[in-house]
């Protein structure tokens, strides 16, 4: 018997959908339950080496995103469905939702791959952390009022330097997260490349730059700056030192989301960002 996995925000109408989910699933799967916030009181989710058939998100982008990084790299579909407010991975209504799960069980559901990164931190010539990010990761300063320098390099030479509050290494599905919070491009989700996006840069000049995400791209953290901590997809936390290299590259691992068969991306984007379409005159 496979596995299933479903994980929901911890409230009324998320638990409520994820207990009819359940029964709806039991007999035919083993279904495993996890709460999206860690901190909440819950049983035991499942293990993390559990690999599903399956992931359910009940709940909004955040609650997708832990349950990609938890249990969908390693290529299992994610059925995302939207019961937060802003959700641009997470886009299934929960009207619809049993209409199209029964078409994934089917193996009749549109899949489409999200392709992510892999970042490694390495200090004194060696590497001391590596993890995968599926929107992105985010360097900022720890303590307020202090400006960070960061070199941008690629492929071993060095090209910018920022004076910034911050630097965005984002995905192309991240481009909806964060980066567009400050000020960065929506690049479509099917592209491999990484997006770099100063946060609160000291220049005005001062610019997001896409770039191939083959192009062996790194950024050194300054040797005046310190308390700087690197943040992965807003869930974890790195603390870092000057002159760390944090270096960005394709990821062997892939999250694939099932497609809404009602509506197009760029229809949730046009939706989402409130582009509305207007017929020539």
């Amino acid at each position: 018997m496979d596995d299933v996995v479903i994980v929901h925000k911890n409230d009324a109408k998320a638990t409520d959908l994820a207990d009819q989910t359940e029964a709806r699933l039991n007999g035919r799967f083993r279904v495993h339950r996890a709460l999206s916030n860690p901190q909440a009181p819950s049983e035991p989710g499942p293990p993390r080496a559990l690999e599903p058939q399956l992931v359910i998100s009940l709940g909004g982008d955040g609650t997708l995103l832990y349950a990609a990084r938890s249990w969908g790299l390693k290529g299992a579909p994610i059925v995302g469905v939207n019961m937060g407010r802003l959700g641009f991975l997470a886009e299934l209504e929960p009207e619809r939702f049993f209409e199209v799960l029964d078409s994934v069980l089917a193996g009749e559901a549109g899949i489409q791959e999200r392709k992510v990164m892999d970042f490694s931190i390495r200090r004194d010539g060696r590497e001391i952390h590596r993890a995968t990010v599926i929107n992105d990761a985010v360097i900022n300063k720890g303590a307020p009022a202090r400006i960070l320098n960061l070199s941008l390099s690629i492929g071993g030479t060095d090209y910018w330097t920022y004076r910034a509050d911050g630097l965005i290494l984002a995905t192309p599905t991240g481009s909806t997260a964060y980066n567009l919070s400050a000020g960065g491009p929506v690049v479509y989700p099917g592209l491999e490349a990484v997006l770099v996006t100063p946060i609160c840069p000291f220049t005005l000049a001062t610019r997001s730059i896409i770039l191939p995400l083959y192009f062996n791209v790194e950024v050194i953290i300054g040797e005046k700056s310190s308390d700087v901590l690197l943040t992965a997809d807003g869930q974890q936390m790195v603390n870092l030192r000057p002159l760390d290299r944090i270096q960005v590259s394709p990821s062997m691992a892939v999250v694939r989301l099932v497609v809404n068969p009602h509506r197009h991306y760029l229809d949730t984007l046009r939706m989402k960002l409130g582009l509305f379409h207007e017929q020539p005159s």
